[in-house]
């Protein structure tokens, strides 16, 4: 089995900001297996060190095998098991997945900016099609920028804000309370621990959903054992890969909490498997992977773009996923042996 590991650098359209910072561009690892009669599959790790504490450098340790086992991060299990399933279902001429719909719906993030600027970005969605919206918060000027969009949107859509875990419990209630007139349909981690959005949870009337907090089938026993959340977030790079984010997803429905499943600004194979995932698990509520718009690189375009708020599900063979060899070499930093 050849091996080769690729780390991509993907531009973003203009600077992407949230709680943990301001970022021009979003580096990924991609992964290509080819077995000895030239069939291939393709792998995505997708740490994001502001978000989960993985390193590149980590990640790329652990893909060339410089680590011992139990210190592989989830995104290279996640890049190891994807490329894997994906060429053996190229062999098999079909999905990494079981057939399931055919379209998942999407919301459309919001990342920061001024209360114009993300009203007129959700002037534009709603016009595209959108039902959903998730408005990154945890800024200084939340309530203007929340007011602006539930204006630009009208009543009818559903607003999510997301805070990366970035109040304080007193910040989350505080902040919650003086947001909820604008019918916020759930704040995604308010704050950072499991323990403090019980904390809030009990004390707003807004649905709570865990993200961050959430990686695991046991942290989701563990969420709902403490009744921190209504909803959680799950991802397959922090979860470990398709299998992983399957377990927690039907972990999530055994212990009665919702699930959607999001992206880790990732890349469009990473999009491809949440997708499949999505559908074979029937997620319902709208799912945070239209992401890939927000690059500015041709790669972004590998899957088709968002239609009245759905995503189609790629049909296969394996992720679906087929990349012209310069959109690749675009936005190539370089290959590792």
């Amino acid at each position: 089995m050849r091996r080769t590991i690729s780390r991509l650098r993907l531009p973003f359209r203009e600077p992407f900001v949230t709680a943990s910072g301001v970022f021009a561009a979003r580096d990924l690892l991609l992964l290509r297996l080819e077995d000895d009669d030239g069939v291939f599959g393709y792998g995505e790790a997708a740490p994001f060190e502001p978000y989960d504490g993985v390193s590149i450098d980590a990640t790329i340790d652990a893909l060339l095998g410089s680590v011992d086992v139990d210190q592989v991060p989830p995104q290279a299990s996640a890049a190891e098991e994807m490329a894997a399933l994906d060429l053996e279902a190229r062999r098999l001429g079909q999905t990494i997945g079981e057939p399931g719909a055919d379209a998942i719906a999407v919301n459309c993030t919001l990342a920061g900016a001024s209360p114009e600027e993300v009203a007129a970005r959700a002037s534009d969605a709603l016009r595209a099609g959108y039902a959903c919206f998730k408005l990154k918060v945890g800024l200084p000027n939340d309530v203007e920028r929340v007011a602006a969009v539930r204006e630009a949107i009208g009543p009818w859509p559903a607003l999510r804000l997301d805070a990366n875990g970035s109040w304080s419990v007193e910040e989350a209630v505080a902040l919650i309370a003086a947001l909820e007139p604008y019918d916020i349909q759930l704040v995604e981690q308010p704050c950072a621990t499991l323990a403090e959005l019980a904390m809030v949870r009990r004390i707003v009337a807004v649905p709570i959903a865990a993200d961050e907090s959430i990686r695991t089938p046991g942290d989701v026993r563990t969420a709902a054992a403490s009744e921190a959340c209504d909803i959680v977030c799950v991802k397959l790079a922090t979860a470990g890969g398709f299998g992983a984010a399957r377990r927690t997803l039907r972990t999530a429905a055994d212990e009665g909490l919702q699930a959607y499943l999001s992206s880790m600004l990732d890349g469009p194979w990473g999009i491809a498997a949440a997708l499949q995932l999505a559908a074979t698990e029937r997620v319902s509520l709208a799912c945070g992977l239209a992401t890939l718009g927000l690059f500015d690189a041709a790669l972004a375009d590998a899957l088709p773009a968002p239609a009245d708020g759905l995503l189609p599900v790629p049909q296969g063979p394996g992720l679906g996923v087929t990349i012209d060899d310069g959109a690749i070499a675009a936005v190539l930093v370089g290959e590792l042996d």
